[in-house]
């Protein structure tokens, strides 16, 4: 069956693109429209209201299309950390007709060439010491864009972004109707889909414009959020996920700037920091990731601060356990609710309210959208039953860049997108994620790919073969890497397995290190038609954690 959600539905999709969709609601529901001078983004001493935000978005805009000759459709790789400037750029690319393509900025230049390659963009946004690895990922990739069109967000004058604003009259890109609002490109974020290597997910303005309006349809329901409305006092938010991830791109910053928070800005993230900002700033709520939330639960240095202002903490981009909701709700007194999507959702589809689901739960499906469970062979199943979640609504991608074989494999026929994602809904219409069944492994709220990992290492000199597969840190309450080599012949020593990880961590972002371990094996399990057989090797570790249980403690 298909299950609905319990909200009404978007009342009608506005017919805009996002820029003037964000600033137009900030205008009318928000604290901006009455003073505008209000402080939209805060980084130590450096700030912008919201009046200054607008205007340099709109100067950005100005200069990509006088200075740089951009044109309509060309696509900017934005590749920064957190900033006050990263909601001006967006907009400002936008602004000006251009789709946004956002990346990890600590990627190495592999991953970034695999990013150009994929997206073929016509500028370059980052920060002075990644233009020698942008420039070294176009060579690898061998697409072109002259060194004019390689901005800094810190750099010299010559190619710092602020060069180009400009106040010259230009075209600015209106979405007017319908047709054109779901069918233009305003984000490519990247996702590894179900396998291999990132995918781009094309995100339309239509789909952010969806997802944002049914989140306040969410948030108009909830009586404590309703509580915790903004006022000049309590309007601050702590932005402490990373920008270019899609739930802190659309959820933390455009909706936040949309809604009239005050966001601080943290560059990179820290416990102690974040703690002393909100009690500073006396933040009513804050957008987190499992990581974060597991550290304000357990780690003393929070009870230095504080943080009794917090209303409600909304989790997302990776499971929290029931113990852990409930022991931070009790560590600090404020509701704690999880929702759960995907980067194809823009990125939410369900989110529970502060009050009424159980502990564990992801809460309701999203206003305008449906649901179905479907079991391995596709039939749909009913309340109670466990099967992949598989959504559809206003917020579901175009599809992936340049792969319509993917992108069919991904949304069915009835324009279900599947999750990958195990999962059951109860008679009260909660949802609940109990496992996965695609293949990526989900360290805090990235994921991975354990054929990349694969890839890579069988590049090493003594490797053989090698599978990856997840294995779960409880300490950190999140999946971590773990492979397994076959050695090559006489190559075998007895430091071979630290030395293959050593060897990786030095050709992947952090976050795809192996921190799980690796397990020097004879042989790979693998089916007859030579794909790996993951679920052998999963079993071979649970046997072995469970064996360990059993051993006496001296």
């Amino acid at each position: 069956m298909v299950f609905h959600s319990p909200y009404p539905a978007i009342a009608e999709l506005p017919t805009q693109d996002l820029p003037s969709f964000v600033f137009e609601y900030a205008d009318k529901y928000s604290l901006f429209g009455r003073n505008p001078e209000l402080v939209a983004l805060s980084e130590g001493s450096v700030s912008l209201t919201f009046a200054e935000l607008r205007q340099t978005a709109s100067r950005f805009a100005s200069g990509l299309i006088n200075n740089l000759k951009l044109q309509r459709g060309d696509i900017i790789l934005v590749l920064l950390p957190n900033t006050v400037y990263y909601v001006s750029i967006v907009l400002g690319a936008q602004m000006a007709g251009l789709v946004c393509t956002t990346a990890n900025p600590e990627y190495i230049e592999s991953e970034v060439a695999h990013v150009v390659g994929l997206c073929k963009p016509k500028a370059v946004i980052t920060v002075a010491a990644n233009v020698a690895l942008v420039q070294g990922s176009l060579l690898v990739s061998g697409v072109v864009v002259p060194r004019e069109r390689i901005l800094t967000l810190d750099g010299g004058p010559e190619n710092n972004f602020t060069v180009i604003l400009s106040d010259q009259p230009y075209e600015q890109m209106r979405i007017t109707t319908q047709k054109e609002a779901q069918e233009t490109p305003a984000f490519i974020v990247l996702s590894s889909g179900t396998t291999g290597l990132s995918k781009g997910v094309v995100l339309s303005h239509s789909n952010v414009i969806a997802n944002m309006l049914q989140n306040t349809i969410v948030e108009e329901y909830d009586s404590s959020v309703c509580l915790a409305n903004i006022t000049v006092k309590n309007r601050a938010l702590i932005s402490c996920l990373p920008c270019f991830h899609i739930y802190g791109l659309v959820i933390m910053l455009l909706y936040s700037v949309a809604k009239g928070h005050h966001q601080v800005v943290m560059p990179k993230y820290d416990l102690e920091l974040f703690c002393q900002l909100v009690a500073k700033h006396k933040a009513a709520s804050a957008h987190l990731v499992p990581l974060i939330i597991i550290q304000l639960a357990k780690n003393p240095i929070v009870n230095n601060y504080d943080l009794s202002s917090l209303v409600y903490i909304l989790s997302g981009a990776a499971p929290l356990t029931n113990e852990t909701q409930s022991e931070i709700q009790r560590r600090l007194g404020c509701h704690v609710m999880q929702a759960y999507g995907m980067s194809e959702a823009s990125p939410v589809t369900h989110r529970g309210p502060t009050d009424g689901v159980p502990v564990g739960s992801v809460g309701y499906l999203l206003p305008s959208m449906q649901c179905k469970v479907i079991d391995d062979q596709g039939n749909e199943l009913g309340v109670g039953e466990a099967g992949e979640i598989c959504t559809r609504g206003p917020n579901i991608m175009l599809g992936y860049l340049n792969d319509p074989q993917a992108t069919a494999q991904t949304i069915d026929k009835d324009g279900f997108i599947h999750s990958g994602d195990i999962g059951y809904v109860n008679s009260r219409g909660c949802y609940f994620i109990s496992d996965r069944k695609k293949e990526l492994i989900k360290y805090k709220a990235f994921q991975i790919a354990p054929a990349e990992i694969e890839g890579i290492l069988v590049a090493h000199p003594a490797v053989l073969d090698a599978a990856v597969i997840p294995v779960f840190d409880h300490a950190q309450e999140t999946e971590v890497p773990k492979a397994f080599v076959v050695i090559r012949p006489g190559l075998m020593h007895p430091d071979i397995a630290d030395e293959v990880k050593e060897w990786l961590t030095f050709r992947v972002v952090h976050y795809k290190t192996l921190r799980g371990g690796v397990e020097v094996i004879d042989v790979i399990p693998k089916t007859a038609s030579g794909k790996i057989l993951r679920r052998v090797l999963k079993e071979r570790e649970a046997t072995k954690l469970k064996q360990q249980s059993l051993w006496p403690k001296l």
